[in-house]
């Protein structure tokens, strides 16, 4: 099932397939997952872990600029 949820968002992004597969696997692999074993919530909880990490990096960048 793992795989295809990955496949399905991939796709559903809209965004290169091969960029966002790579940084997808990479996630799941940080998280100590499988991508065969994967189940939509673990992809939730990565891709939010993902999401806060990317918002804080956005957040100290901007606080730099403004210095």
């Amino acid at each position: 099932m793992g795989e295809k949820l990955l496949a399905d968002v991939v796709t559903a992004t809209g965004l290169p397939e091969d960029l966002v597969t790579v940084e997808l696997n990479r996630l799941v692999a940080k998280a100590g997952k499988k991508p065969e074993d994967l189940t939509l919530e673990e992809l939730r909880l990565i891709l939010a872990e993902y999401v806060q990490d990317v918002l804080l990096a956005a957040h100290r960048e901007f606080s730099d600029t403004e210095n």
